[in-house]
């Protein structure tokens, strides 16, 4: 029997609370039960709040978020640093975290940015708009979530209205195929050490996605062709579209352990060295 949009929907959020609860109990084992409990409810709180910013294609301030949370402090972002590591992270969703903003610069506080930086991620004060727009593009928040409300004109600091390209339509394509899916419900995963060593989060895999589209000049690394930019419904030849290679299948999507190649190289490689792929391709062609 299949699932109806509404079952499914109830499946999902079952899953972001127990992905929640797991991390939470994994990081804070001085909780009890009902402390616990209680923190759950708020990181579920504030990853709604963030979602419902992205889906409103606006940035916020630390004032303006802390009375929608209705609790905490403008000068303390704790709060931002537990919803990245119990919710955002663990999910697979951008970081979220970065539209909660200064009023003057539109950027998180360089300090906060910085200490959290350290501890949780790999991505610097630069990728900032970036992943500002890639939080407001990702497609599945309400598929994991459930349907999200605006946020009120007078809390947002600014819209942002940029349309995605093509490349970074793929590139965001190719980064959720290489997470891989928590279940059948498509919770996408970030947290993918456990399988794979040394995995970077999905906001740091889409920068050094990025970088490598740009050092391969948006070609296979295995066969030279040129990414496909189009999808299938725009009549788009899918084996060349872009897809994510891990060069030591034992190591994760690490830097220095990805390289760019198009979806039919990925599947012909298979277990193959590298080296070995690349000849066998270059004299297959």
């Amino acid at each position: 029997m299949l699932d109806t949009p509404s079952a499914a929907l109830a499946n999902a959020q079952a899953i972001v609370i127990e992905k929640i609860r797991s991390s939470i109990s994994e990081a804070r084992r001085d909780f009890d039960s009902s402390v616990a409990e209680r923190k759950i409810q708020t990181v579920l709180s504030d990853v709604i709040l963030l979602a419902r910013c992205a889906k409103t294609s606006c940035l916020i301030t630390y004032s303006d978020a802390i009375a929608l949370r209705g609790h905490g402090n403008p000068q303390n972002g704790q709060w931002l640093d537990e919803v990245y590591a119990f919710a955002i992270a663990p999910l697979g969703f951008p970081d979220l975290t970065m539209l909660v903003v200064n009023k003057s610069t539109k950027q998180p506080s360089p300090e906060a940015f910085e200490a959290r930086r350290s501890i949780l991620s790999k991505v610097y004060i630069g990728d900032v708009p970036t992943e500002q727009k890639r939080c407001i593009w990702y497609p599945d928040y309400e598929r994991v979530l459930g349907p999200l409300e605006q946020v009120p004109v007078k809390y947002q600091l600014v819209r942002l209205a940029t349309p995605q390209s093509s490349r970074e339509r793929e590139i965001s394509r190719a980064v959720t195929n290489a997470i891989g899916r928590v279940s059948q419900f498509g919770i996408e995963k970030t947290s993918i050490g456990k399988e794979y060593p040394n995995s970077l989060s999905r906001a740091e895999l889409m920068a050094l996605v990025d970088a490598l589209w740009e050092r391969q000049k948006g070609r296979c690394a295995l066969t030279g062709q040129a990414f496909e930019l189009r999808s299938e419904e725009e009549g788009g030849v899918q084996d060349d579209r872009v897809s994510l290679d891990r060069i030591d299948n034992l190591q994760g999507y690490a830097d220095m352990n990805v390289q760019l190649v198009t979806q039919f190289a990925n599947r012909a490689r298979g277990t193959l060295p590298v080296d070995e792929a690349r000849r066998r391709l270059v004299q297959f062609g």
